[in-house]
């Protein structure tokens, strides 16, 4: 469900829908040299980009939903942890096709808002131990990663 953001007791500092935190991440893949595809379907990771032998697949969502862009209205609370848990149901079907690897990373994108940041971080422990990397995008479009596998994926795209 959506809320006017306006209404809330600590408000969301900026407003990203998933197409936008997805267009920042392939923007910064992309500058680092790595072809870059999106999903041709709800079924597949929203992003999958490539440098060499690396594969890195992204899903991502937003705090607002596409059809409500231009407005103040964001996802509530409740919807925020129903898009975590599709992110990692949908990262984890992903996890059953490929073998493990050192250079196949898993990556769940977000808004770098402080109630998603809240949220990822009651879980950040587990992430690591499944080997999947947190991208947090800034209002300006730049992306920083977070997680146990994160240093090895910022090594390789230097």
């Amino acid at each position: 469900m959506s809320i006017p953001r306006s209404t809330m007791k600590n408000w969301d500092p900026f407003i990203m829908t998933q197409i936008q935190v997805n267009q920042a991440i392939a923007a910064f893949f992309e500058k680092k040299g790595c072809t870059v595809k999106f999903a041709r379907n709800g079924t597949d990771v929203d992003l999958i980009a490539e440098l060499k032998s690396c594969r890195f697949l992204i899903e991502s969502r937003g705090n607002q939903a596409v059809n409500h862009t231009g407005t103040d209205r964001i996802f509530d609370s409740s919807e925020i942890g129903i898009h975590l848990a599709e992110q990692l149901e949908q990262i984890m079907r992903f996890q059953q096709q490929y073998n493990y690897s050192n250079t196949l990373f898993y990556i769940i994108g977000n808004p770098d808002v402080s109630r998603i940041r809240e949220r990822v971080g009651k879980i950040s422990k587990g992430l690591d131990k499944l080997g999947i990397v947190q991208a947090w995008v800034q209002p300006s479009g730049k992306v920083t990663f977070e997680g146990e596998k994160s240093i090895l994926l910022n090594n390789l795209l230097r």
